[in-house]
């Protein structure tokens, strides 16, 4: 049966044309009136498909005579799905549902739903729309949409409710897998999330993600809008090297490891809410956002809340060549030891630009590890700042660089909580800190490195101890017009050159 869509619309814009702008106005525009005028049109209703719930509609799918442009509709209704509907190396398909709810049969023991295109035999022009997938029975959930097409793959409005609960694959999967590929992923929500394995009939390994862009993909994909969480193996999972992912917005609460984890050169996070405050039993380490490979990452404009941290709120991984993290909020509550921004050592130049933590627990606000070295990969902290009622009882430094060559600049710190809390402690050569407030119980500033450059700093200690401390073995440390409160104490052989400063 070939016939015209309830509308009777068909547009001259091919789909591709809209993907290239995805990033700008193309979020007004509607893809209603995307398909070609030769495409094939079914109604799986008028095919014999129970629209009731009540028989298995496989066996009409499997009936439908698929080609190039070919598009299922799917009228409101309940549909029953006990075997996996599969279509690969396709030219143009799509899946439209309208109030469509697809629910597994209770006896259905595989782990998809619709496989649409696999790694080796991708199709190409997928577009999937409107439908949710229904996991509130008992041991239920599966991979409800596994997408890998060569380009333009459009998602949107897919939802899963109830809890997966099987011990399957996750919901979704997502890959372009051409390099010049495009694709886009809107509006999907999992904000149910999923159960451990070990607590489930299933056994895939820890427990399902909530959506997984894998290592096949390759082009560039767009994340938009979206709700997750809580999951057991992330909750954004883009595992791939050579692929670029874009997070725009969205929502993400609660997964175990991390909430959004990310890799790809140039992928990034834009404009996104990051939620810890609620772990579940195995919930060992609730990531925010961790940065895993790529030669640039970029965190931008994204808030990350900690209420229950038991992980960091933003890690950079080794294998992260470069990584920015510019006009971010970061809120770590609770009473536990933990981190709000971590830098592995291995991990290449990380700029935190216009970034404010606030850090009302103990531990460190940012832990920058690294080779100690002063030509080592730098680290640039920029009008940034640390606030909070953190304290020292596990960590008495709100900020430990253990990495030389690292620079702050107007960067404040405020530390209002007790147990020798301290603002930052230099281990790295050839730092620099320039025009910095620093406020806390204790010592603010400690220096045990050479090379040290102090300049214009204003350091003061609410109890009354003195400004900055240099430690023994020290060399090199230049302190230039800055403001000392309560003077600096001289621990040990130190090498310390002062000029113009008030000691007050």
């Amino acid at each position: 049966m070939r016939k015209d869509s309830g509308d009777g619309v068909r547009g001259a814009v091919s789909r591709r044309q809209l993907l290239k702008g995805i990033g700008g106005s193309v979020a007004a525009l509607s893809f209603s009136a995307t398909a070609s005028a030769d495409t094939d049109w079914y109604d799986v209703t008028e095919q014999g498909a129970d629209p009731t719930g009540t028989e298995s509609i496989n066996p009409v799918l499997d009936d439908i005579p698929l080609d190039d442009g070919t598009t299922l509709y799917f009228p409101p209704g309940e549909y029953v799905m006990d075997d996996v509907f599969r279509y690969v190396d396709f030219q143009g398909f799509e899946l439209r549902g309208d109030d469509a709810t697809i629910v597994p049969a209770a006896d259905y023991d595989g782990r998809w739903l619709f496989k649409l295109g696999t790694y080796d035999q991708p199709g190409d022009d997928l577009y999937v729309e409107g439908f949710t997938f229904d996991f509130s029975a008992d041991n239920t959930g599966l991979r409800v949409v596994q997408a890998q097409v060569k380009d333009d793959l459009l998602v949107q409005d897919l939802a899963v409710t109830g809890r997966h609960d099987s011990g399957k694959y996750g919901p979704f999967c997502f890959d372009v897998t051409d390099p010049s590929g495009i694709g886009s992923i809107e509006n999907v929500r999992i904000p149910d999330g999923g159960d451990f394995s070990e607590d489930t009939p299933g056994d895939i390994s820890v427990g399902p993600t909530g959506i997984i862009v894998s290592h096949y993909h390759n082009g560039k994909l767009w994340v938009k809008n979206c709700e997750v969480g809580p999951w057991p193996d992330n909750g954004l999972y883009c595992s791939t090297q050579n692929g670029r992912v874009v997070v725009k917005g969205g929502l993400f609460k609660n997964s175990n490891i991390s909430n959004i984890r990310l890799s790809g050169d140039y992928s990034s996070i834009h404009d996104a809410t990051v939620i810890v405050d609620n772990r579940r039993d195995n919930d060992t380490n609730q990531r925010g956002i961790r940065l895993d490979s790529g030669t640039y990452n970029w965190v931008e404009n994204t808030d990350v809340y900690l209420k229950k941290p038991n992980g960091q709120a933003i890690s950079v991984m080794n294998d992260v060549e470069w990584a920015r993290i510019q006009d971010t909020q970061v809120v770590v509550d609770g009473d536990v030891d933990t981190r709000a921004v971590t830098i592995s050592p291995k991990a290449g130049k990380v700029d935190i630009l216009n970034t404010d933590i606030e850090f009302n627990t103990s531990g460190q606000a940012l832990h920058i590890e690294g080779p100690s070295s002063s030509d080592a990969d730098p680290v640039y902290v920029l009008k940034s700042s640390i606030t909070g009622t953190g304290d020292g009882s596990c960590g008495r430094h709100a900020v430990r660089a253990e990495r030389g060559n690292c620079t702050f600049d107007r960067f404040d710190i405020e530390q209002t909580g007790g147990n020798y809390r301290r603002a930052i402690k230099v281990l790295g050569d050839g730092c620099t800190l320039l025009w910095g407030d620093y406020n806390t119980t204790h010592i603010p500033v400690v220096n045990d490195a050479d090379g040290t450059r102090f300049e214009g700093i204003t350091s003061r200690s609410s109890d009354g101890y003195e400004g900055m401390k240099v430690l023994d073995g020290s060399s090199g440390v230049d302190l230039i017009e800055s403001t000392i409160y309560n003077g600096v104490w001289e621990y040990g052989d130190v090498d310390v050159t002062y000029d113009g400063n008030w000691f007050l």
